[in-house]
């Protein structure tokens, strides 16, 4: 009986805190007069003047890792172990989960790609490559997906795959493995 009169109050106060803590800011979420909230500065170049998402980066690298991850295990591994030859040799199932893989990769990129739009840093540095690699990486998808593919795409996809990961670590200073 005692632990319940204990326990209670403390949830209680702990839900207040919580409740609080999700209003956030008063000036955050004022409203102007006319009706609309406040824009956030950007500069000439489309990139945010301030972050506009919490943890951009942390978030960016995780997105990307996965994305990165995927085209490794499931596209360029058996890439490398020629299991996309053309042919009566091709395996069907290595095609297969290399779509899938592609897709996963293709959601994950976008997701990065919002991200890199939201931070100041990310946008200067990461924004070019990775609308490049969405491209390429989204052209792959549909022709995996057709099962009519040049292997040689998928060097290209690479390729782009590590010019992220180099301007990551040098411009924006995020590592992704």
């Amino acid at each position: 009986m005692f632990r319940k009169l204990v326990v209670l109050p403390m949830l209680l106060v702990a839900l207040v805190f919580a409740g609080a803590a999700a209003c956030g800011d008063k000036e955050k979420n004022a409203v102007s007069a006319g009706g609309s909230a406040t824009p956030n500065a950007t500069t000439s170049d489309g990139c945010p003047a301030s972050a506009t998402k919490k943890f951009a980066k942390t978030r960016f690298a995780a997105d990307a890792a996965i994305a990165f991850g995927a085209f490794h295990r499931y596209i360029w591994k058996p890439y490398k172990d020629q299991a996309f030859k053309t042919g009566d040799s091709i395996n069907k199932g290595a095609v297969v989960k290399a779509g899938v893989a592609a897709a996963v990769a293709v959601n994950r990129l976008n997701s990065a790609r919002k991200l890199v739009t939201a931070d100041p840093t990310l946008c200067k540095a990461l924004k070019q490559p990775v609308d490049k690699l969405s491209a390429s990486l989204s052209g792959l998808v549909g022709k995996l997906k057709s099962g009519d593919f040049n292997p040689g795409e998928i060097d290209s996809v690479k390729s782009a795959i590590d010019s992220v990961k180099s301007e990551a670590a040098g411009k924006a200073g995020t590592t992704i493995k």
